[in-house]
C-alpha cells in the first residue's frame, strides 16, 4: 500500500502529542509499575529479555536488537499465529511458563500475560527476576501505550517512537481510502467460529472492523463472560451480513480451518446468506486477526483490502 505525505505528516503530529515522554531518555534504576499495579525494578537496562506472551514478542522484536532477547515464546516460531517467525528464528530459547528453565537463564527483566499463574510468577520473583505483568491492547490507543511502555523499560525511546509512527502512518492511509465510504456503501461484518460465536463490542476484533471501514453486525448484541457473541444459525440469517470471515487456523487441526470454511459454504441452512450467495467469506490469517500488537495496522489493512478492492487498486 503506499503511503500518502498527508497521512505521514497527521500520524506523526498525533504521535508526538500522544507520547511526548518518548522523547526523553531512561534514566536507571527505573520503577514501574504493572499492569496489576505490582512495582517493578529495573536496576540497568535490561540485557537478557525473557518474553512470554506472543504480542511482546513482536514488540520487543521491533525494538530491541535481538541479541538482546534470549527468550521469546513457542508461538513466536509458527508463521500461522506469529508476524514474527522469522525474526524469532535464531531467539535461542523458545519458551513455555517454565519457572526453572526461565531462572537458569539469568534473565534480567521477564514479560508475562497479566493472567499468568501466580505461584509461577512468586517463584521467579523470589529468586530476584523482575517481572513485568502486561495486558493485552485491545485498541490502538492501548496497544501504543504497551510499546511506549516497553520502549521506556528497555531504554530504546527512539525506537518506539519510530514503530509507534509507522503503525499510525500505514492506518491513517487506510482511513484516507474508507473515508471516501458513504454510511450506506460500508460493509456489514461478522466473525463466525466453528463454536458458534462472533467476537464482540470491546474486542481487538472490533476495533480492527472499524478502522477498516466496516461495520461489526454483533456490536449491539451482548457478549458473554468472555467476550464472545452466541451466534445460531437462524440469527446469523437475520443478521444476515456481507462479509463472513472464518478462521485461516483452528488450534491442533491443521485442516480444521479449511474444513469449516467447507462446512459453511456448503450448508443448505446458510445458502440464503447474502456473503454465501456473493462467495463473501473469507478465511483470515490467524497472525493478523488475533493480532495485539503494531501489526493490528497489517490487520486493518487486509480487512479494508478484502471488503473494498477498488479502494486500493
Amino acid at each position: 500500500m503506499k503511503i500518502r505525505p498527508v497521512s505521514i505528516i497527521i500520524a506523526v503530529f498525533l504521535f508526538t502529542v500522544a507520547f511526548p515522554a518518548l522523547s526523553q531518555q531512561t534514566s536507571y534504576p527505573l520503577t514501574v509499575k504493572d499492569d496489576t499495579g505490582n512495582t517493578v525494578v529495573l536496576p540497568a537496562q535490561p540485557r537478557r529479555i525473557v518474553s512470554l506472551t506472543l504480542f511482546t514478542d513482536e514488540m520487543l522484536l521491533a525494538i530491541v536488537d535481538r541479541q538482546r532477547l534470549i527468550g521469546v515464546t513457542t508461538y513466536a516460531a509458527d508463521p500461522q499465529i506469529s508476524n514474527v517467525s522469522d525474526l524469532a528464528a535464531d531467539i535461542p530459547n523458545k519458551l513455555t511458563m517454565n519457572v526453572e528453565i526461565i531462572i537458569s537463564l539469568m534473565p534480567d527483566l521477564v514479560l508475562v500475560a497479566n493472567w499468568s499463574d501466580a505461584g509461577s510468577v512468586k517463584q521467579m520473583r523470589d529468586a530476584g527476576v523482575p517481572v513485568y505483568l502486561m495486558a493485552s491492547g485491545l485498541t490502538v490507543k492501548a496497544i501504543e501505550e504497551k510499546i511506549d511502555r516497553l520502549a521506556l523499560m528497555t531504554g530504546e525511546p527512539a525506537k518506539g517512537r519510530e514503530l509507534i509512527a509507522r503503525m499510525d502512518a500505514r492506518l491513517a492511509a487506510v482511513a484516507d481510502r474508507v473515508a471516501e465510504l458513504s454510511p450506506e456503501k460500508r460493509e456489514r461484518v461478522i466473525d463466525y467460529s466453528p463454536w458458534g460465536t462472533a467476537q464482540g463490542r470491546g474486542s481487538s476484533w472490533d476495533e480492527i472492523i472499524r478502522r477498516a471501514g466496516l461495520i461489526d453486525e454483533v456490536a449491539d448484541l451482548t457478549p458473554d463472560e468472555w467476550g464472545q457473541v452466541p451466534l445460531s444459525k437462524e440469527k446469523i440469517l437475520q443478521l444476515d451480513p456481507d462479509i463472513l470471515i472464518v478462521p485461516g487456523w483452528i488450534y491442533n487441526d491443521p485442516k480444521g480451518a479449511s474444513a469449516f470454511y467447507s462446512q459453511v459454504m456448503r450448508d443448505p441452512a446458510l445458502q440464503g446468506l447474502a456473503a454465501v450467495k456473493m462467495k463473501k467469506v473469507y478465511l483470515m490469517p490467524e497472525n493478523l486477526k488475533s493480532a495485539v500488537s503494531q501489526y493490528i495496522a497489517s490487520s486493518v489493512e487486509w480487512l479494508a483490502r478484502t471488503a473494498y478492492p477498488e479502494l486500493f487498486r
